[in-house]
């Protein structure tokens, strides 16, 4: 029996050696997952390095409430005299105020020295416990910076904890952080990339916003108001607060009368207050779309700021930077990419803007361009009744053809989806790209066909079979016409007591 206690312990051990490497094995093909998110997502510290310290983003409600009070006497002054300029005299200092921790300088550095936003760094443990990592970054400053940030941040993932590799994810503003880091640092740590909505091509609210077009739109403003709160612990609440106020026309009243402020005082607004807010922000420059980039310049630095054009040669000097190694070798870098690592690239479409435009009838998702966002896809105009000839990248509705995307194979289009929204199913869908073996495409996996829709009638997404679905704002819409009808009617028919 004695004999038997050793041999039994040695063939245990035995055993356990066997399966040892089986339990290593499978530490080791755990990735973590670098996800980006886009403009204004994180939260901006005074201290960077402490989230302890005053978050100076997002504002703070008191903040917001007690310049609100400041403005009430202004703002009591101008229903009688209606003077948009005065107004604007009055409470500029009080907008100013409210936004001045956030403001940069003109080298484009924040005036708060060691702002920014805080980068948790995960421990092995934690990272083998849920491989999903959120890369905060600061949406001000230069997206360089950003990306020798991430590239540190990536070291410690591969070499500090010993991964070797991540995948990494991003969404809107982080494509344009993401692509400036692979093509700065290159691909040796990355096995694969998504682009999702990816702002690499430029938005268009950062061009007009440098060439001086600003104008408040009601309809954007309600979506982009009602996307915020999508990730708020009270979402459903404040959605449906402002879904009230948006059909009350209080939206479409206080965008009615910022137009009024920008169209009556315009440059003295840029000069006292957007641009020094935003106009500093080298990341708002790096969104802005190619065909932009010198008037906004001309507008800004020639014009506007002309007396104080000296000042701003350091910025210029990187505005250029980023033009000549971003902008110019973009297609040569993303193909470089490519070739060094997977790609995956999803684009949202099925909105327009609104019809007083010449182009209001381009697609996209509600910020972005689709043909920006899916790297060259064709779109047509949603206004015509023409379609695309048949074809194996053509979509189900004739409007899309991927055939001219840099990565035709590599592309998916979902159909209806906002540019901020989030979804389990697209979650799922990028992780699986992402964790594939090699380089996978349209076809790849069944479920995930090139061309997909988002049904709200149905719910959550699914493969385009080219039926039309009518989405459940339509009905309500409806409804609320009739009623509207309904009651004028009503009211022509009651007595007036």
């Amino acid at each position: 029996m004695k004999k038997r206690i050793p041999a039994i312990i040695l063939a245990a051990v035995i055993c356990f050696a066997q399966i040892l490497p089986c339990f290593a094995q499978t530490a080791e093909q755990i990735l973590p997952h670098v996800d980006i998110r886009g403009f204004m997502n994180a939260a901006i510290y005074e201290d960077m390095n402490n989230p302890e310290s005053n978050r100076i983003w997002p504002l703070d409600v008191d903040d917001i409430l007690g310049a609100a009070a400041k403005c009430i006497p202004s703002l009591a002054k101008f229903a009688f005299d209606k003077n948009y300029e005065k107004l604007t005299e009055s409470i500029l200092p009080y907008v100013n105020e409210l936004f001045r921790p956030l403001m940069c300088g003109a080298d484009g550095k924040p005036l708060i020295e060691g702002s920014g936003a805080y980068l948790c760094y995960p421990t092995r443990d934690e990272v083998l416990a849920n491989p999903d990592i959120s890369f905060t970054y600061d949406w001000r400053i230069d997206p360089y910076e950003s990306a020798a940030r991430l590239n540190d941040f990536v070291n410690y993932l591969a070499d500090d904890l010993g991964f070797g590799q991540v995948v990494m994810e991003c969404h809107s503003n982080g494509g344009v952080v993401l692509l400036t880091y692979l093509s700065a640092y290159g691909t040796e740590k990355v096995r694969s990339v998504c682009f999702s909505a990816a702002a690499i091509y430029g938005a268009g609210f950062a061009g007009e916003l440098v060439k001086g077009n600003m104008i408040i739109d009601s309809g954007g403003l309600a979506e982009y108001l009602l996307s915020a709160f999508d990730n708020n612990e009270k979402a459903e609440l404040l959605t449906g607060l402002m879904d009230i106020l948006n059909r009350a026309g209080i939206v479409s009243t206080v965008a009615n009368f910022a137009n009024g402020l920008i169209h009556d005082a315009h440059d003295f607004l840029y000069k006292k207050s957007v641009l020094p807010i935003f106009g500093n922000w080298l990341n708002i420059w790096a969104m802005v779309p190619d065909a932009d980039v010198e008037q906004g310049k001309e507008y800004i630095f020639d014009t506007l700021l002309a007396d104080k054009k000296d000042e701003y040669t350091g910025f210029l000097v990187k505005v250029d930077y980023f033009t000549e190694n971003f902008r110019n070798s973009r297609e040569e870098n993303l193909l470089a990419v490519n070739e060094s690592c997977s790609v995956y690239v999803f684009c949202f479409y099925g909105y327009t803007g609104i019809p007083v435009t010449a182009d209001w009838a381009t697609m996209s998702d509600g910020v972005l361009m689709s043909k920006d966002s899916s790297f060259g896809a064709s779109f047509f105009n949603p206004g015509s009744f023409d379609t695309f000839d048949e074809g194996s990248y053509i979509s189900p509705d004739g409007k899309v053809n991927a055939d001219t995307a840099l990565f035709r194979d590599q592309t998916w289009f979902f159909k209806n989806c906002h540019h901020s929204m989030t979804s389990p199913y697209l979650d799922k869908m990028a992780k699986t790209l992402l964790y594939s073996e090699g380089q996978a495409d349209v076809n790849t996996y069944e479920e995930y066909p090139q061309f997909l829709i988002n049904d709200r009638l149905g719910g959550g997404i699914r493969a385009d079979n080219g039926i039309i679905t009518i989405r459940l704002t339509f009905f309500e819409r409806i409804a609320e016409f009739f009623r509207e009808i309904f009651e004028k009617i009503k009211a022509l028919f009651t007595p007036q007591v």
